[in-house]
Order: structure tokens, then C-alpha cells, then sequence
């Protein structure tokens, strides 16, 4: 007896049979319509579309001649009409609200949008094509209409540096889906928008001016003289007179902060009343406290179950802050860290960069199901040396979705790279809603260096992390990494390096 399925499909296929025969051909799908198709209206004019909330409105409304000059279109929301009156918003120029003009008239002899405030609701609804208010329905209409649309937010164009991680590759997300559509995100000449959570110095108006803020896709590295590396005085073991509450050692030349080694010392002042201690970054680090900046890694290809269950003991003993191992031990590393502060990361792409975007968000998105934490993906560095900046882009941006919010660090693989393309690599890694730059995969021709760390931190500012893999064996450049910009340790000799011995070989 013949089932639904197969009642259905039989159906289908002659149906698709019929229409072949009467057009005489092989079925083709219509083509699709593209916004080179769409034809907007020519020699129009510029509208202002106003979406802004009370947060800025103020801003917005001052800026409005260096964004139109008077008599010109604005586009407002209901909001903005009922609060501010037409006598503060529209003085000057050509008022357009939900009360005077329906959403499907409003742009009729308007050829471009400027829209130089956009919330993250209305950000939101215009990606998904939601017209449930006066200015999404408006929205909707320039995207389908072909006309131009350029936001030029400050917040939306440096999502990154505004808000935090997460809603950041949110909003980068957003913007690609709207980029996709047409619309265009850029920075308008003379006209700074600064929302509250901008920094100091874009508060200031010196946007121009502040590296954090507007780091640049192509820059080049700054020449200056070659930075000189100080050694660092050597960690001493601690003993009980050290530690004791009669402690007369001279910390700072020795053996760093109290906070690090005179416990007694430390509970007394949190006694007395103090509920943050400050520990110096120039003190030196003991080795006792290396681990939590550590991934525990074991990536070799004749890596054994056994070898993985003494790796996620060892870091459980010493509480690192991650195991990095190859895709196929997730499962089993992710059940044998169950309840300790241990992640489990896992290296995507690995070692040479080179599958394609849709294999690497496979691979993310089965390595997150199976109970990863951080994902390590291995940049495309042909496409980078190509200067197919774009792809390089995209590569790091399909596997940040795919992560679904967990940490994702890029790996450069620095030793086949000049300075320039490091600075690139680090600003598309950045630009991409990445969490961490990375050196090496500790397979190539050559692992971390000093100079590396310096360049990437320099490029990426203080709010990304930077990690260091590839030849860190010891203590002593374990150390000096940190102190000089990485916020993450790739080793396999991690137990040696907490313990301060020097570990024998080549590796990871």
C-alpha cells in the first residue's frame, strides 16, 4: 500500500513533469531579483531619516545642517513628533511624520536616506524586514525600493568598541544582513553622534584622533625604533617566613606584589576595610598563578584517550584555563570537566586554514553541540596574502555565528606573515567579532614571539585577547609574554611552566 510520502512525492514529480512538457524545456527556477535590477529613483533628493532616541535626539537635532541643509526632508517617527513638536525638529526644513504622510508616500521624489542615529530595535526589525512602526514600514519601502541608505551611527559602526562581546557580534551580525540588502555603513563627513557609551575621547570630539576607536582596515604598522626587552628578575619559591605577618621582604625587587606571595599581609588590609587589591602588571608573575592564563593543549594527530584523560586531570589539578584538543576528543573531554571552571576549547580549520567557510561553521557548530567553550580557527592566510580581505572577513565572521556566543580566537599563523598583513589579519579578526587574536597553530615554521605579541596587542587596543602558541616551553617566556600584551598561553608544557621547570624538546 502506498504511503502519504510516496502519494506526495509521485504528485509533485508529475506535476513538474507536466509543467516541463507544456514549456517545452527542463524546468527553471525565476530568476532572482537583485538591487542591481532595482532601479530607484533618479536625481532625487536626500532625505534625513530620524529614528533617534532621547539619548542622542539632542546631538542629532544640532548636526542637522552639516547632515541637510535647510528645506530639506526630514523623515521622523512618532515618538520624536510627539515628544519634540515640529517647532524643535522640523524649523527649516520639510517635516514628514506618520500624521501627515503615509509610510508608502513618504519617499516619493527621495533617492537616498541618511540615517544618522539607529536604534538597535530599529536596526533589528530592518534586518528581519519587520514594518510593524511608521519608520521600519519606511525602511522597508527604500530597501525594496532600491533607494540609497547610509547609516552612519558611530555605535553601529564600531559595535565592537560600544557595547559588550556578545551584543556586539549581534550587531555585526545585523549589519551584514543589511549590507546584504544595499544598505551602506560608513562615517558622514563633519557629523559625530556620541552616544553615552562612547569614550572619553569621542565624547571630546577628537574621534579622529583615537586609535581605539578608528582603527584603520588598511593602515600600515608605525615605524619606530625596535622595542627592547628588559629581562625579568627570576621567580623565587615561596617559603612560610615570606608569607608571615612579620614579612620585611622588599617585594617589589624580588619577588613581586603582596598580593601575590604575603597572604597575612593581604587579609589585613582586606580587614581593615579595602575591597579591591591592586597587583602591579610590571610585578613578576609566580608560577603558581600562570595556569589560569594557560590552554592546556594536546593537538598531535597520535593523541590517545588516555593521553586526553590525563590532560583534562592535569588541568583540572591545576585549574587552567582551558584543554585545547583536536574535534573528535570534545565529547569526551566536555564529560570529563563537568563542573570545574576548566573550558574545553577545540581548534577549527586546523592546521592549515585552507577549507572552505561552510566546512569551518560545520565544524564550529558540531564542536559547540558536542560542549565546546572557545574555538581556535585557523585564518585563511592564502586568502589574506591574495589581499581578498573580504573573504578573510567573512571566513572569521561564519564561524563567530556559528559559535553562538562562545570565545573564538583567530589564528594568524604569524610566522608566514609580514608586519603588514599581521596588522590586517588582526583588524579583519577584530571587524569580524572575534575575542582573541592568536600567533601560531605550533605546526608551521615558527611559533610566538615577543615582537608578535607587542604588534597584535598594539593593533587590536585593550579590549581583545591575545593569545601566544607555539614554542612556549618555560616559565621565564610564559612571563614576558604576559607582560607584554597576551591574555592567553598555548602549551603543552603547561604543567612544567606552573611548576618553573624548563620543559626538554620542541612543541606546542
Amino acid at each position: 500500500m502506498e504511503s502519504i510520502v510516496e502519494q506526495i512525492a509521485r504528485e509533485v514529480m508529475l506535476k513538474l513533469k507536466s509543467d516541463s512538457a507544456n514549456r517545452g524545456s527542463a524546468y527553471t527556477p525565476p530568476p532572482q531579483r537583485s538591487f542591481e535590477s532595482v532601479k530607484p529613483v533618479q536625481d532625487g533628493q536626500t532625505a534625513v531619516l530620524l529614528t533617534a532616541n532621547f539619548k542622542v535626539i539632542d546631538q542629532v537635532l544640532s548636526q542637522l545642517s552639516a547632515i541637510a541643509p535647510n528645506g530639506g526632508k526630514l523623515i521622523v517617527s512618532s515618538y520624536l513628533y510627539e515628544n519634540f513638536g515640529k517647532d524643535s525638529i522640523g524649523k527649516g526644513y520639510s517635516l514628514i511624520h506618520s500624521g501627515n504622510v503615509p509610510s508608502h508616500k513618504a519617499l516619493a521624489g527621495i533617492s537616498q536616506l541618511l540615517i544618522p542615529a539607529l536604534s538597535i530595535n530599529s536596526l533589528s526589525k530592518a534586518a528581519s524586514l519587520i514594518a510593524d512602526t511608521y519608520i521600519t514600514r519606511v525602511l522597508c519601502h527604500a530597501i525594496g525600493d532600491g533607494v540609497k541608505i547610509t547609516v552612519c551611527d558611530e555605535s553601529i559602526l564600531d559595535a565592537a568598541r560600544c557595547f559588550p562581546a556578545g551584543v556586539a557580534r549581534k550587531i555585526d551580525k545585523l549589519r551584514r544582513e543589511l549590507e546584504d540588502m544595499g544598505v551602506v555603513f560608513q562615517r558622514c563627513n563633519n557629523v559625530k553622534v556620541t552616544p553615552n557609551h562612547k569614550c572619553s575621547g569621542c565624547a571630546a570630539g577628537d574621534c579622529a584622533s583615537c586609535t581605539t576607536c578608528t582603527p584603520s582596515l588598511l593602515k600600515q604598522p608605525e615605524t619606530s625604533a625596535p622595542r627592547k626587552f628588559t629581562e625579568l628578575p627570576p621567580i623565587k619559591p615561596m617559603t612560610e617566613a615570606d608569607s608571615g605577618s612579620a614579612c620585611n621582604i622588599d617585594c617589589s625587587k624580588s619577588y613581586g606584589s603582596c598580593v601575590t606571595f604575603c597572604a597575612n599581609k593581604v587579609k589585613n588590609v582586606i580587614q581593615a576595610g579595602a575591597n579591591r587589591v591592586e597587583k602591579g602588571l610590571e610585578a613578576p608573575i609566580p608560577s603558581r598563578d600562570l595556569a589560569k592564563y594557560i590552554d592546556h593543549t594536546l593537538l598531535k594527530a597520535n593523541a590517545t584517550r588516555d593521553e586526553i584523560i590525563k590532560l583534562c586531570e592535569e588541568a583540572r589539578e591545576h585549574t587552567f584555563a582551558s584543554v585545547c584538543i583536536n574535534p573528535s576528543y570534545v565529547a569526551l573531554s566536555a564529560k570529563l570537566l563537568e563542573g570545574c571552571p576548566v573550558k574545553v576549547c577545540t581548534v577549527i580549520g586546523f592546521p592549515l586554514g585552507a577549507t572552505s567557510s561552510f566546512v569551518k561553521a560545520t565544524e564550529t557548530r558540531d564542536a559547540v553541540a558536542n560542549g565546546a567553550n572557545e574555538i581556535d580557527m585557523v585564518i585563511n592566510v592564502g586568502a589574506l596574502k591574495s589581499k581578498d580581505y573580504e573573504l578573510v572577513k567573512q571566513d572569521i565572521s561564519r564561524v563567530v555565528e556559528a559559535a553562538c556566543g562562545n570565545t573564538v580566537k583567530v589564528i594568524l599563523e604569524t610566522s608566514l606573515l609580514t608586519d603588514e598583513e599581521k596588522v590586517k589579519a588582526c583588524e579583519l579578526a577584530k571587524l569580524a567579532g572575534a575575542d582573541f587574536v592568536k600567533t601560531s597553530t605550533g605546526f608551521s615554521t615558527g611559533g610566538a614571539t615577543l615582537e608578535d605579541i607587542c604588534l597584535m596587542r598594539q593593533t587590536v587596543g585593550p579590549n581583545m585577547g591575545v593569545k601566544a602558541s607555539g614554542g612556549i616551553r618555560d616559565t621565564e617566556t610564559t612571563v614576558n609574554m604576559i607582560q607584554l600584551g597576551a591574555t592567553r598561553i598555548g602549551a603543552s608544557a603547561s604543567v612544567g611552566i606552573v611548576k618553573g621547570e624548563k620543559a626538554a624538546g620542541k612543541g606546542y
